[in-house]
């Protein structure tokens, strides 16, 4: 089992770091008109205005990782962008290649650090390890056909990883050669995914006031996470804009700065349901609610859960007020509570039932509309739907006029 999880360990990191590289290219660029996409042309693309730019990420866990010309990351690369080149011109684009390896200090592709530096030597380094490369797979192809005739086993022809990027760069013509890395750039030593935070911290922190720069920068990648998922699984257009970026930046940036009671519940995946709590599935099974009751008591419940803890873990404040907004809820509850404890020696069980289908049904209707808002910058009818439903799990709320005592009587047996 542990095998697995390492092995799971690279690819994971790779996808994330993915996303995050892509999040930061977008945050670079000033023109609300760029857009960025994941795994389309390349694994970042960015569009920015006349400006095109494919992006090859090559991140790795290792350390001690450098890279060459003989690198089969390298030649890799190359046989993406010589497919790209197959149906566009080399002039359209800029070709980066990132890592968070080091460079071979030794190796010619360190002029690719610099974008006036002469690529004549490389070129010619480059076709020389691709005719290396290709002439070693041909012997030992025509080894292979003299062993086949003996009937001995084949070898296993080399360069399995690298040969494909390397026969592709032969295959250019001189001119698509030359123009291809004229607009090649090299990024090595790039930022890790541990550094993903830092790395928003600093494009923020300008224009962020510091109270709210770490909420803001942890809000911002929780956002891109989700966008970049859909991107990928076509729940959203593949393209993600600079002005998506900004909006949600300026909007999430106000409320953080208002009062900390931010609406999170849009930008966040909701796990879901397996496990109910216990009492408030009870407390639904003694009025005999509805299926549809049900299913939104447990929605709600699970949504309003996850924003008032997201809300504590930002702003200590906020479970003193959150504390208090209970005892309103609570408050407001017990007005229509009580007159159902006042008539229910008049009504038979099937009518108390349907009282406290009522009373629930307040709770997911009426109450957001009746209770007032914790906040006047947070209007998600959820949270009172939700925290009434966690109210009702810790007996501090309930739907069936007798609740406390068939909870207990429950709880005997």
């Amino acid at each position: 089992m542990n095998a697995v999880s390492h092995q799971a360990v690279g690819p994971a990191l790779g996808y994330y770091y993915q996303a995050i590289y892509a999040l930061l290219t977008l945050f670079d660029s000033h023109n609300l008109g760029a857009y960025i996409s994941i795994e389309t042309f390349d694994d970042v693309f960015l569009s920015d205005g006349s400006k095109k730019e494919l992006h090859q990420l090559k991140h790795s866990v290792s350390e001690d990782t450098t890279i060459s010309i003989k690198s089969d990351e390298l030649w890799r690369t190359i046989k993406v962008w010589c497919d790209y080149l197959s149906i566009n011109n080399a002039s359209d684009g800029i070709f980066t290649l990132s890592t968070v390896a080091a460079l071979d200090s030794e190796s010619e592709l360190k002029v690719l650090l610099s974008d006036n530096s002469p690529r004549d030597k490389l070129e010619a380094e480059l076709i020389a390890e691709a005719m290396r490369v290709m002439d070693k797979r041909k012997g030992v192809a025509i080894e292979n056909s003299n062993k086949l005739s003996r009937g001995e086993k084949e070898a296993t022809l080399p360069f399995a990883k690298k040969y494909k990027g390397c026969q592709a760069f032969l295959a250019l013509n001189p001119q698509q050669r030359t123009a291809l890395l004229k607009n090649i750039r090299m990024k090595t030593e790039s930022f890790t995914v541990a550094q993903a935070t830092d790395e928003v911290l600093k494009r923020i922190r300008p224009t962020t006031d510091s109270k709210i720069q770490q909420s803001l920068a942890e809000r911002i990648l929780e956002w891109w996470d989700r966008q970049a998922v859909q991107s990928l699984t076509g729940e959203r257009h593949q393209c993600i804009y600079q002005s998506e970026l900004q909006e949600f930046i300026t909007r999430k940036g106000a409320e953080l700065y208002d009062d900390g009671f931010t609406n999170d519940l849009p930008d966040m995946e909701i796990p879901p349901i397996i496990s109910p709590n216990p009492i408030q599935k009870k407390q639904l099974e003694l009025i005999g609610a509805s299926k549809t009751q049900v299913n939104r008591s447990y929605q709600t419940e699970i949504r309003a859960r996850i924003q008032r803890e997201k809300w504590i873990d930002d702003n200590l404040p906020a479970a003193k007020k959150l504390e208090k907004y209970d005892q309103l809820l609570i408050q407001e509850w017990s007005y229509k509570f009580d007159e159902i404890v006042d008539k229910k020696n008049n009504c038979t069980e099937d009518q108390i039932k349907e009282e406290g289908r009522l009373l629930l049904d307040w709770t997911h209707h009426e109450a957001h509309q009746q209770v007032g808002k914790i906040s006047k910058s947070y209007d998600n009818p959820d949270l009172i739907r939700g925290s009434y439903q966690m109210l009702s799990s810790c007996k501090k709320v309930g739907w069936h006029c007798d609740f406390q005592m068939l909870l207990n009587a429950d709880t005997d047996e």
